[in-house]
């Protein structure tokens, strides 16, 4: 973590610092899922989907199983949290197309 620049705060520099780690883990945990996906290991995808699902979006896997997405949403009041939890649904979804 870097000093704050002039005209910013340290919370500024908090923040910064955690949209980039929430950013990167996002699309590592992405590149996993959509890889697994695609290689036909949809078990081992979903696994990997119910954990960032955890650890990322901030809610239960089970809620997100049969939820509705504009529902789920609703719950996350942080921005950051609502943008990457909208971004594993949209997986969700591509994982249950490629189920059928």
């Amino acid at each position: 973590m870097t000093a704050p620049r002039p005209g910013h705060s340290f919370e500024d520099v908090l923040r910064d610092d955690y949209l980039m780690r929430l950013v990167r883990q996002l699309a590592d945990a992405l590149a996993r899922i959509a890889g697994l996906r695609k290689a036909g290991l949809l078990d081992q995808a979903s696994q990997e989907l119910d954990a960032a699902f955890a650890s990322l979006g901030g809610i239960d896997p089970l809620l997100v199983r049969d939820g509705d997405a504009a529902f789920l949403l609703s719950l996350v009041q942080d921005p950051a949290r609502r943008e990457t939890l909208a971004r594993l649904l949209e997986e969700r979804d591509a994982l249950r197309a490629a189920r059928r």
